[in-house]
């Protein structure tokens, strides 16, 4: 069963798209398209709109809904899997289930800014102070603003708790080592941190004897996104003395 609850109230559809100064200059990528509200309002201004969706019971109302829209192009798929195409925006009231792991992976792609409708509590986590792996994350990438709270009868059928819609703008500067280590995040650290100094100038052998002498062996093999924030931290430092 996917946690999927539409939004269905227009003023914040279009309020979604006037916060991302969406313009016809704009190629959108939503994802968890749906039954396609938020993608009719997109279509209109949007010079393009790629749309994500897993859920196959949406395949053939999306299809037949959109037929005739040229700037629509409907991608039935994990948007946690897919690569991405290329965007400059993206506006989704985002499946509550994988709004963690799409900041993550969006890491790995370049863009303008980020709409996204996402739990209470999860908003509440990208701006507070408690440390976490995911603040960290946060901190290191992007730049994110609360823009409106929205009740659950916004949505149908209306979840049990509070929405937020925040916009994520990308940061350009910040720790080079700590972005591309945890860009990386799904790789072994050890993989991780040898493509980081080979990119850097390093030797593959010059960077496996740095490896050896820095990291623990108990964390070598270890995804990053595995790490604890206190593993990750110490990691970082020994490389960068940060």
């Amino acid at each position: 069963m996917l946690d999927q609850h539409y939004m269905i109230d227009g003023k914040i559809l279009m309020r979604m798209c006037n916060v991302a100064n969406l313009t016809r200059n704009d190629t959108v990528l939503e994802i968890g398209g749906g039954t396609g509200n938020l993608t009719s309002y997109l279509r209109k201004i949007a010079k393009h709109v790629y749309v994500i969706e897993k859920d196959k019971k949406h395949v053939g109302p999306l299809t037949e809904r959109f037929a005739h829209a040229d700037n629509i192009t409907l991608i039935f798929d994990d948007a946690s899997k897919v690569d991405f195409p290329t965007f400059n925006k993206c506006i989704s009231n985002l499946p509550y289930t994988i709004c963690e792991s799409l900041l993550w992976k969006f890491t790995r792609y370049k863009f303008e800014l980020l709409v996204l409708v996402v739990p209470e509590g999860f908003a509440d986590r990208l701006v507070g102070n408690k440390k976490s792996r995911l603040k960290l994350l946060v901190d290191a990438f992007y730049d994110v603003e609360l823009m409106a709270t929205i009740p659950p009868q916004a949505f149908d059928p209306p979840p049990k708790i509070w929405s937020t819609m925040i916009k994520i703008t990308p940061k350009e500067n910040g720790n080079f080592f700590l972005k591309e280590l945890l860009s990386q995040y799904d790789k072994k650290t050890k993989n991780a941190v040898r493509e980081i100094f080979i990119r850097s100038g390093l030797s593959k052998k010059e960077a496996i004897e740095q490896i050896g002498v820095k990291i623990r062996p108990a964390l070598q093999n270890k995804k990053i996104v595995q790490l604890s924030l206190a593993e990750i931290k110490d990691i970082v430092k020994s490389f960068t003395q940060q």
